[in-house]
Parts: C-alpha cells; structure tokens; sequence
C-alpha cells in the first residue's frame, strides 16, 4: 500500500481520538463542529475570501547571460596616436579576480604620459609667470585646461595630478585603473608586451544586474507584457529568484517557432552566473478579477470539488464549488462562493475527516 494511504489512515485514526461527536444534535447535515482548542492543536488556518486577480503561469527555460552596458574593455588612450604606446611594466589583476572601479589593473611605460605631465608643469609655470603680463594673462589658463585635459583624457585620477602639482616630479609609469567594479573576464596583458593605443588590455563585467532570456512559444506570446514578474529556480539551492521582462522580440525564431522574451535580475551576491540554464516562469495576470483561492483549500468530496468554511468558532461547513484551472498555486472560484466568508486554507483534511467521520 502506498504512503499516502497510511497517512491518511493515521489522520482518521488521530481525528477519531482527539475530537468528540463532530455531528452533535444542533448542527445540520453539512455541518461539523470542532472545538476552538482541538482546531489551534491541529494547526487549522482560515482566511477571509476577497476579489482579486489570478495569474497565468507560462513555464519555460532561459540562459543567463550579461548586460552588454555593465562590459567595459580596459584600453591604452594615446595622445599622439604612436606606433607603440608604451611597454606593460607589471600587472596586477588576473582572470576571475573581483576588482573594485579605480583599482590599478597594470602599469605602463608610456612616453605620452611623460609628455603629458612635462606639459602640464610648463603650463603651470607659464601661468605663474604670465599673471606679471596683462597682455598674456588671458591666455595662461587656457594652456593648463588643455594640458590637464591630455592628463585626464590618459586616465590619470586627480590625486595623482594634485601630488605631481605638489611634487613636480615626473613619472615614467603610467597606472591604467578599473573604470568599473566587477570581474575580469578576460586579461590580454602580459609584463614587457609592447601595446598600441587601443589595445585590449582586460574585459571587465559587473554582474550586480544580469538578464535572463527564454523562449516563449508563439502560442503564449499574446498574454506577455513587459513590466510581468520572471522567476527562475536555482537547481542547487532550489532558491526562487524574481526579476520582470523587459524586451519581447518581435521576431519569431523560425526552426523552433518560439520568441526570445528577456528578463533582468539583481545578482548581489553572485548566484546567477552567465551560461547558466535555468527553469523560467513568467506570472501573467489573469483576465478580469473573480475569486481567487489557494489550491489547497479544495478537497474532493464524492467526486466534486468541496470547499470547508468556518461558521463560527467551532461550527464548519462543507460545500460543493465549482473552480476553474489552477495557476501558480491559485484556482478560480466561478460559483458556490462568496466574498467575506471564511475558508480553511490550512489543514483543512482534519475537517474534511470529521464530515467523513460524521457520516
């Protein structure tokens, strides 16, 4: 005999030791009474039925991917447009390491930067010298906005322009910074490589936010709107993930006859990982407002859908309904039900054991 059969058994067995008579003399065939006590020790839980809306749920699969405008490439910016930019002095990051937005990555060797801050001391000193000439004044301000521009334009922070201000020393070395925080994907930098302006050093990629994108048939397509709620299910864990849609192709995939829906998702702390496959679920509301109950509460009596109702505190009702199609956990009432009564949504067997006792 299977599982299920015992414990339904030992309900019976355990209802019949602990409740007395269900069917005392006041109350009606459709009727059972529990006392208040044997209902808070059997864990019975009821709640006011109220209008609302359902939902549809559309069950597929999705892979996680990034977001294109969270990938930045780490690149040398020349100047002057050199055959070679400079010579990688030491690198600092590698791939898979978790870096920070302003983290040094590598230093470079670079002659446009020597040039850069060689221009910048000059233009400082013009200015100084330039403030004892009305003639040339106008124009000294306008030099050192130019050459700080080439400084900053190389990537060089501003504590580093304020210290060689301080300073006047020169340096050789130029430190290329993350300009994002995130994980470096990919690292093209290798100690005593010679670069050229543009080169890809390193791709960094912030996973705070990654999108999902699934595959929707055609024939759930009509009920999808952006802005709806898209689960996923960590396989691991088996920890449930919400996000909402944000792009619905308007193309159909013509071999598998499906559309690309896309979700976007927090991602702190890392859990979705880009490549991952994953079971997506897209809630879509249900049309028009009815009454909406929890699937549990809807027993079947005699071969039709029974719901069980609290009267009173000790008094409860059997009562035949009629329900639609179940979605996320929800079934439509379509009659036999009325808003502002009282539903066992929890345990509810105990009672419908007593009715089968009562009989």
């Amino acid at each position: 005999m299977s599982l299920r059969f015992f414990r339904i058994l030992f309900c019976l067995i355990l209802a019949g030791l602990l409740l007395p008579d269900p069917r005392p003399a006041e109350a009606l065939p459709d009727q059972v009474r529990i006392p208040p006590d044997v209902v808070r020790t059997l864990g019975i839980e009821t709640m006011v039925v109220s209008p609302g809306r359902g939902v549809r749920v559309i069950r597929t699969n999705g892979v996680v991917a990034m977001i294109d405008d969270r990938i930045r490439y780490v690149t040398p910016r020349s100047i002057h447009r050199l055959a070679i930019f400079g010579y990688v002095r030491r690198v600092y990051a590698d791939t898979g390491d978790l870096v920070t937005r302003g983290q040094v990555l590598v230093t470079v060797f670079s002659p446009d930067y020597i040039e850069a801050q060689q221009e910048y001391l000059q233009s400082i000193r013009l200015e100084r010298i330039s403030d004892r000439s009305p003639s040339t004044r106008p124009f000294s301000p306008k030099i050192r906005e130019a050459a700080l521009a080439r400084l900053k334009n190389l990537g060089v922070v501003d504590r580093e322009i304020a210290l060689l201000e301080k300073t006047g020393i020169v340096h050789k070395n130029l430190k290329i910074r993350s300009p994002i925080s995130g994980y470096v994907l990919t690292k093209m930098a290798v100690s005593g490589q010679a670069i050229n302006s543009g080169d890809r050093l390193f791709v960094i990629a912030n996973l705070d936010w990654v999108r999902i994108n699934a595959q929707v048939y055609q024939q759930d397509v009509p009920f999808l709107g952006l802005g709806q709620t898209m689960k996923v299910r960590l396989p691991d864990t088996g920890l449930t993930l919400s996000g909402r849609v944000i792009y619905i192709s308007p193309v159909t995939d013509p071999k598998t006859r499906t559309v690309t829906v896309r979700g976007i998702f927090f991602n702190k702390p890392l859990r979705l990982r880009p490549g991952m496959f994953l079971p997506v679920r897209v809630l879509v509301p249900a049309g028009g407002t009815g009454l909406w109950i929890p699937k549990k509460a809807v027993f079947l009596a005699g071969g039709h859908p029974v719901v069980f109702l609290q009267e009173q505190k000790d008094l409860f009702r059997i009562r035949r309904v009629s329900v639609g199609a179940s979605e996320g956990g929800l079934v439509p009432v379509t009659s036999g039900l009325h808003p502002g009564e009282r539903l066992v949504v929890r345990n509810g067997f105990w009672v419908k054991a007593q009715f089968e006792r009562g009989k």
